[in-house]
């Protein structure tokens, strides 16, 4: 196994277990996001991979992970959110089906 072969092995694990950690929490420590960061920009350094190689590998497991690509899911979300939201505003009575009348 060439040191590339390795490093994308290793580099698929790391955005896979981050991608699992997206779905149980809905949510990323900032830890995981910079140590992500720091092993990519290595690559860069040691000249084993350029930028798109690296995307590549990242959007493969991205879609992999969720089934959808990171605009995509970007997307989605952006637009549960406002949906959410918009939600949230409605008084509660008229959310919940209260009637105010007076019986």
């Amino acid at each position: 196994m060439t040191n590339k072969e390795r490093y994308l092995d290793i580099l698929s694990h790391i955005v896979w277990e981050y991608c699992k950690e997206i779905k149980l929490k809905n949510s990323i420590s900032e830890e995981r996001k910079q140590y992500i960061k720091g092993y990519m920009a290595a690559a860069r350094v040691l000249n084993v991979l350029d930028y798109e190689e690296l995307k590549e590998v990242i959007n493969k497991v991205y879609f992999k992970a969720f089934g959808k690509t990171i605009e995509e899911r970007k997307q989605s979300e952006s637009s549960e959110s406002f949906l959410n939201k918009e939600f949230m505003e409605i008084m509660t009575f008229i959310r919940e089906g209260i009637s105010l009348n007076k019986k």
